[in-house]
């Protein structure tokens, strides 16, 4: 048999371990892994020349269609431009949230999923935000459609979430509990997120450090934050789910404490699935004052503290934290650099080009993390969790051929002049780091080299369910 593509002379790194040796392509698939030699012949053949190969990365915390304007052409808008980040970081797919808003469920899910097709450069799943009970009633019908993940803004209350179209209450205990009985009796393996940090007294102590008349901006902003913030919820709704089935996804954990409590609540055996973002792994509050990023850093939950940062990487070794993703939003630097600091947006514009960059020199070279915990945390464990496993997250035969290539001798400093998609500023700009994403493949077609974009525009398309999600 003569295959479309063979990657040969490389190290590829496979759920169960590094191969080296080669790994083979006909059409969109992955049909052969193994030494060189056993491989055989193809159409075309690339010599690696011992560069490493991982699974595509799976970012699934994205926020399209929250730009400078808000709706559906700015999310297809973004899913034609901003989409092209992807691929120059080795991500190969990505989920993005529905609008935020309170119209039906099923309608927002759809219209997500049509400002993607024909636009998007990689492939995508989409998750729903869900505002009011109506939307709640609406969660079966939108998992008979494929619907996998629900997203619950726990941490808003007051003006915030009315601002998201929830009532003043925000989701309250009670709201969630209703949820999880509607995601449970919708008779399918789908699964809420939540967005846990306490937003009563991280009100207070906003006002309290905005009077403090502080230079210390981000390291000011963190304080606003407890680091119970997190776990009080991660608590709380973790035993609701537990109760009614529900495997529990707490997004960008960034708290010490945080990851104490989900290790609690797994040791006594909730289904609970922790997930934190690039940012918190890679930098510090005054890191990022000493750098002058300002506002360009004011996140929610803040970038916090080295005691934060360590335990999130003891998290990830120990697998208490299984998922990587980069909250990503799409709006442009105005929102961050006009007015004060406390009134300005929070999130952080698409930084996607640079996860897998930061994320090899600081796991690989600085913290001694093997390459298949990488693997697994940037996308096997969210692959596992959308149910797209092992169609992706994963090099074995069967695969869609969803590929990086990364070369661990280069160096390269990180910045906007890497970027291809319209995000306006780095928070890494100067940042050095050794192991470069150099070549990206889609499903089998190269769509990355060097730094460079050559798929087609609306190669990437939405992807199905393929087998019960679990727990990662």
């Amino acid at each position: 048999m003569t295959h479309d593509l063979v990657l040969k002379n490389g190290l590829i790194v496979t759920p169960s371990g590094p191969v080296n040796g080669a790994l083979a392509i006909v059409g969109e698939r992955i049909v052969a892994v193994g030494a060189d030699e056993t491989i055989g012949a193809a159409r075309r053949e690339i010599d690696l020349r011992g560069k490493i190969v991982l699974p595509g990365l799976f970012d699934p915390h994205v926020h399209f269609g929250i730009s400078d304007t808000f709706g559906d052409d700015a999310m297809a808008t973004d899913f034609q431009y901003d989409t092209r980040d992807c691929l120059i970081g080795g991500v190969t797919t990505i989920a993005t949230t529905t609008l935020i808003g309170r119209e039906p469920l099923p309608e927002l899910f759809s219209r997500a999923i049509k400002c993607g097709e024909a636009r998007s450069w990689c492939d995508f799943k989409v998750t729903c935000v869900v505002n009011t009970l109506d939307q709640v009633r609406q969660i079966p019908a939108v998992a008979r459609q494929g619907g996998v993940s629900y997203k619950f803004f726990t941490g808003y209350a007051g003006e915030q979430a009315e601002a998201f179209g929830m009532s003043r209450d925000g989701i309250s205990p009670g709201f969630f509990y209703e949820a999880c009985r509607a995601i449970s009796a919708s008779g399918r393996p789908v699964f809420p997120m939540i967005h846990a940090e306490d937003p009563y007294v991280r009100g207070i102590l906003i006002d309290e450090l905005r009077r403090s008349g502080r230079r210390d901006y981000l390291t000011a902003w963190a304080e606003t934050s407890p680091e119970w913030a997190e776990s009080v919820q991660i608590y709380t709704y973790g035993a609701i789910a537990n109760q009614l089935g529900c495997p529990l996804y707490p997004v960008h954990i960034s708290a010490a404490q945080s990851v104490e409590t989900i290790a609690a609540l797994k040791a006594q055996g909730f289904p609970i699935v922790g997930e934190t973002i690039a940012y918190f792994l890679s930098t510090t509050a005054p890191e990022m004052d000493a750098n002058g990023a300002g506002a360009k850093g004011k996140i929610q939950p803040p970038i916090r503290f080295e005691k934060d940062r360590e335990r999130l990487w003891r998290g990830i070794k120990e697998g208490t934290l299984s998922v990587v993703g980069t909250d990503s939003l799409t709006y442009s630097a105005r929102f961050k650099e006009s007015g004060d600091f406390w009134d300005c947006r929070v999130g952080v514009n698409m930084q996607v080009a640079d996860t897998l960059a930061l994320l090899f020199d600081e796991a690989i070279n600085r913290r001694g993390v093997d390459l298949v915990t990488l693997a697994r945390v940037l996308s096997e464990n969210a692959a596992r969790m959308y149910g797209i496993f092992p169609r992706k997250g994963a090099i074995a035969v069967g695969s869609d051929a969803d590929l990086v290539v990364v070369d661990q001798e280069k160096d390269m400093t990180l910045g906007r002049q890497r970027y291809r998609g319209r995000a306006d500023y780095s928070l890494w700009q100067g940042r050095s780091v050794k192991g470069v994403p150099v070549m990206t493949f889609l499903r089998g077609q190269q769509v990355m080299e060097n730094g460079e974009i050559l798929g087609d525009q609306g190669f990437g398309r939405p992807v199905e369910q393929t087998m019960k999600p679990r727990g990662a």
